[in-house]
């Protein structure tokens, strides 16, 4: 079973994700521009397969299970930074683009703890 540290790590890292894509949704929702609301919807897409990963770290039920979890999501950490750096570019209010990079950030910080 995953240690209470790592439990905590994996449930912020679910956190940040979470508030990452909420902010995403708030940009599509809000932009006229449909190349920008699908390139949007796509980086949103990227994170939530990110997000089931962590769900699935959080639900292992044992240690190998667990252990092959935090594998998969740290062999995704790359991924996760081009992410990211794409948001970065296509959000165009420099404020939330800031708070998005900001949560992704986050997230890997405490992935980078498991």
């Amino acid at each position: 079973m995953p240690t209470l540290n790592q439990q905590t790590s994996v449930t912020n890292a679910i956190n940040a994700i979470r508030d990452a894509e909420n902010l995403l949704t708030q940009q599509i929702q809000s932009t006229g521009d449909t190349l920008k609301a699908i390139k949007l919807t796509h980086e949103y897409n990227n994170l939530d397969s990110y997000l089931s990963e962590l769900l699935h770290a959080q639900n292992a039920s044992d240690d190998v299970s667990f252990t092959n979890a935090v594998q998969a999501l740290q062999t995704r950490i790359s991924g996760l930074q081009a992410d990211q750096k794409r948001m970065k570019a296509i959000i165009s209010d420099v404020g939330i683009a800031a708070k998005v990079v900001g949560y992704i950030t986050q997230a890997l910080a405490f992935i980078g703890k498991l």
